[in-house]
């Protein structure tokens, strides 16, 4: 049969290796690890990388200079001979699913942390630091000896088993502050124009060649455009991609900078943003140079990434937080399985935890709001025997719910699964209706929905459980997933119709008037809000706290300010405000000075939290049969714990 994406599953010679596909996986964190060594967790999720079906798997964030460049302590560090053999049982792993194992080299440079480096921070030019000391503009002593240890590090790369290496020379890392002239103000040779900016990052290329000699593929990430004032655009990038011509063996492109706070939204695309939004930067290069150009960010569409490849805009698809969604992409778009692709929702959950230095507490877990094997690869990927079959109930149908029902079908139980409402989905179904930022999320619900079509799941829809049904159906196992309601102050006025609960969102006969007051702040209020502004409503979003959204992933929370930035003519926000009354005009509310105000609103939206369905779920409580609750009905949270416990129970039943 032939193959649906040709281009996309081609080879392609890169210096003395073939790619046998054009995907990439993209240098991702490996955590939980110590100091940058590699734990069984670790290789064995490299490994689910490998198997997958990925051309080239690559480790990321080594360092290669420790006594400099250090930015936080989960770094290996390539000068320790200590990291050998985790490296060469790595790329063992890696190889035996015929893959190239690929690893990411830097320097932090200005982004160092003093803590880790005798309290000496370098960079290009003297400048504050990002945590509190000033940076010390190198010499060029130390521009050698860096540059040595760039040189070092890919050596002992390619003696641990590596079939080539990624120079970082994007996203504020140490290459990439030399050629920003934002951080580069340097007079000498190395400052001032692209060609003296160049200088040091094509030294550090040289040196590299010189020590892994002819053939060795060197990767080379860059950022297309820094995307800020007085920082190097797509020109510049241009420019030095054409300096890198016989250097280097594949150009990787990315886009923006660490040291913008916003940079995340758009180096990891948020949900805002289209798929595939950077794709014009790698697109410039490729027309500029011969070698061959990787692309990234928000790549999830074969068919999209067979366009890309067949039209020319590039010539290798790196794909990162879709691998982690679902590690067997690359093999279940080879064999024309990509409607069963678990696809990733781009919340940013997974990059949010360690956002160095813009979270608070880096936790150093790796962790997929759609995938609960993430971080767990070992022990899931382990052989288990199946579990004597039972008859596993399981009522509700939403995440929680199906992620129960498929796990435990997937086990070998005879499933029922019984949902009050006329379809699954529970409330991501009204979370995702016509909202344009919500179609990934959207796309996953209707994934689920799809496998359990598929499986030998007995679904009731419209049917409401009790606890004579339970009885007549005599399960063994009881699964019980039916979430939480809305909390309903008490407020007087909030009976009104003109007052929509977040669960009425998506029903045909709810509508909004032109002025629309959103009560309650948290990530449910924010992002309909968002939604109804971006429609041309006037909206008002009050909020009992002092921030909003305060338990969303940062990098999300961070990419929906910049649409609220966006749509600030519609959109307005009020905090410290508790509503104390709401009529057919508006909502009457008291600041935190006990100051009066009025808000008008024809519709009045309320998203006051939710609340778990506690009374429901012992309602339903059966003593004579195991009962295992998931989900919101335990206490309301993420999708994540909806999903990862929904998964368990289904596993455990």
């Amino acid at each position: 049969m032939p193959i649906k994406y040709p281009h996309l599953f081609s080879p392609l010679r890169i210096g003395n290796v073939t790619l046998k596909n054009r995907i990439e996986v993209a240098p991702m964190g490996t955590e939980p690890n110590t100091s940058g060594f590699l734990s069984e967790q670790n290789l064995a999720a490299y490994e689910s990388r490998a198997k997958g079906g990925a051309a080239i798997v690559t480790r990321g964030e080594t360092l290669v200079h420790h006594q400099t460049g250090s930015a936080h302590g989960n770094l290996c560090n390539l000068d320790n001979e200590a990291f050998m053999p985790s490296h060469l049982q790595l790329t063992d792993r890696i190889h035996q699913y015929n893959a190239l194992a690929n690893i990411e080299i830097l320097h932090s440079g200005a982004r160092a942390h003093p803590k880790y480096t005798g309290g000496v921070v370098y960079g290009p030019s003297a400048q504050p630091g990002v945590y509190g000391v000033d940076v010390t503009p190198m010499d060029e002593d130390i521009m050698y000896e860096i540059a040595g240890a760039f040189a070092h590090g890919a050596y002992v790369a390619k003696f641990g088993g590596f079939d080539m290496v990624m120079v970082h020379g994007g996203h504020g890392w140490l290459l990439s502050e030399f050629l920003s002239p934002l951080y580069n103000t340097r007079t000498d040779k190395y400052g001032g124009s692209i060609e003296n900016r160049a200088r040091f990052p094509l030294m550090v290329i040289d040196k590299i060649r010189e020590a892994v000699g002819p053939g060795f593929p060197i990767e080379i990430r860059i950022s297309g455009d820094e995307f800020m004032p007085g920082g190097y655009g797509l020109d510049d990038a241009v420019e030095f991609a054409k300096m890198l011509e016989g250097k280097v063996d594949l150009i990787h492109v990315s886009a923006t900078s660490f040291r913008d706070v916003n940079s995340g939204c758009r180096m990891f695309p948020s949900a805002f943003l289209p798929h595939g939004v950077n794709l014009y930067l790698a697109e410039r290069i490729k027309k500029a140079v011969k070698t061959p150009v990787a692309t990234v960010g928000a790549l999830t569409n074969p068919e999209m990434m067979e366009d890309i490849i067949a039209s020319g805009k590039a010539d290798v698809i790196v794909v990162g937080r879709q691998i982690l969604a679902d590690s067997e992409f690359p093999n279940k778009v080879r064999t024309g399985r990509e409607d069963e692709v678990r696809p990733c929702i781009r919340c940013n959950h997974c990059l949010s935890l360690d956002f160095v230095p813009y979270v608070d507490m880096c936790s150093g877990i790796s962790q997929c709001v759609v995938n609960p094997k993430v971080g767990r690869e070992l022990k899931e990927n382990a052989y288990s025997p199946k579990p004597i079959p039972k008859k596993v109930l399981v009522i509700g149908g939403g995440p929680g719910g199906m992620a129960a029902a498929l796990k435990a079908e997937e086990q070998g139980h005879e499933v029922i699964l019984l949902e009050k409402s006329h379809a699954l989905g529970g409330m991501l179904r009204q979370a995702v209706h016509e909202i344009p930022f919500k179609e990934d999320l959207k796309g996953y619900v209707e994934y689920l929905i799809r496998r359990i079509e598929r499986k030998a799941i007995q679904v009731r829809l419209n049917t409401e459980a009790t606890p004579e049904l339970i009885q007549e159906l005599n399960p063994d196992t009881v699964i019980c997933a039916v979430g939480a309601e809305p909390i309903v102050p008490e407020i007087p006025g909030i009976d009104q119709e003109n007052v929509i609960k977040v669960t009425e969102l998506g029903k045909p006969k709810t509508t909004f008037g032109e002025r629309v007051v959103v009560i309650g702040g948290g990530l449910v209020g924010c992002e309909e809000g968002l939604a109804l502004a971006m429609k041309g409503k006037k909206v008002t979003i009050l909020e009992m706290r002092d921030k909003l959204a305060p338990d969303a992933p940062v990098l999300h929370y961070k990419a929906m300010m910049l649409e609220f930035e966006k749509y600030k003519d519609n959109l307005q926000v009020a905090l410290n405000n508790r509503v104390t009354g709401i009529d057919k005009a508006g909502v009457h509310v008291l600041d935190k000075d006990g100051k009066e105000a009025f808000y008008p609103a024809d519709t009045v939206l309320l998203s006051a939290g939710m609340k778990a369905r506690i009374q429901e779920v012992e309602r339903l409580r059966q003593t004579d049969r195991e009962f295992i609750t998931v989900g919101d009905c335990i206490k309301p949270g993420k999708i994540l714990q909806a999903v990862s416990g929904g998964y368990f129970a289904g596993k455990n039943a």
